[in-house]
Order: structure tokens, then sequence, then C-alpha cells
């Protein structure tokens, strides 16, 4: 049974998977589903690789010591990354709902590099639509990818801090 493994031990591989799994997802829905992402897809996923980066050197560091504070630390550097993930997923599907303004500075992040004269000529011919914000390309259930990041980041979140601030003997 999974819940057996549900531990504040090991909640940074459970988060690693989640985080891995939530930013493979985006680039599969991207490079796979040809849903190009907008720029506050790109913050979003910028978080879940923070994610990673703080599971990975807290599952290194437990190596190291058994001091039970500095795993401490770690969750709750986890939990910061997704409670800033909910952040900016939860804006995002405000943006999306029309609650708020998105950032002006929304649109396609860093293309292919790849460009020649044909392209550019052919981009003249046919008009282009430039993913914005407040347009979600993909829904399941009435719910966006940027809800769904909401709802898992917000989850992680939590989960994340109450194994960190939880008193462990």
């Amino acid at each position: 049974m999974i819940l057996h493994y549900f531990t504040a031990r090991n909640w940074p591989i459970f988060a690693l998977l989640l985080s891995l799994s939530l930013w493979l997802g985006a680039l599969a829905f991207e490079h796979i589903g040809g849903l190009a992402p907008c720029q506050m897809c790109y913050w979003q996923r910028h978080a879940h690789k923070a994610v990673i980066v703080v599971a990975v050197i807290a599952l290194l560091v437990r190596q190291k010591t058994t001091d039970l504070r500095w795993e401490n630390r770690f969750l709750a550097l986890i939990g910061l990354a997704f409670l800033i993930s909910f952040g900016l997923a939860f804006w995002h599907v405000g943006v999306e709902f029309k609650w708020w303004e998105g950032p002006k500075t929304c649109m396609v992040g860093a293309g292919s590099s790849s460009i020649n004269a044909a392209d550019i000529l052919d981009a003249f011919n046919s008009p282009v639509k430039m993913p914005a914000c407040s347009e979600a390309p993909w829904h399941l259930f009435k719910i966006s990818m940027a809800g769904y990041n909401a709802i898992f980041s917000g989850l992680a979140a939590l989960i994340s801090f109450v194994f960190a601030f939880k008193a462990r003997a």
C-alpha cells in the first residue's frame, strides 16, 4: 500500500516525481500536442524546476546527515517552491477566467533558433496567433492546465509544510 510510504522522510521523492510529472506533462502538451505555452506557463515550469532541484539536494544531503533540522528545512523549501507554483498557477487561472488582467509581456517565449528566409516570408502570408495567457487551449472537466497545476501544487505545498513543521522525534 502506497500510503505506508507516504511519510515526511519520503516526501522529497514524491515531490520530485510530482513536479517532474507536471513539467514533463507540460512539455508533452507543447512538443507532442502542439500547444504553445504562454509566458505565464513558462513561469510555472520554473517553479517545478525549483522543486526538482531542492528535492534532489534534500535526498543527497539526507545521505550525509541524520539531523532532522536539515530535512525539515528542505521540506519547507519544497513547500515554498510548490507555493510559488500554486500562486503563479492561480494567477494564471484568474487571467484565463478574466478575473484580473495578465502581464503585458504575455507572449510566446523563445522559440526555435533555426529560422530561415522562407519561414520569415511565409509568416507575412499568414496571420500569426500568439498564445495569450487569457486563453486556455486545453480543458478537462472545465479545468485548464493552469487549474490542475494550481490544485496539485497547492496540495503539495500544504503537505510539504505539514511534514516540515510537524514535530518528529
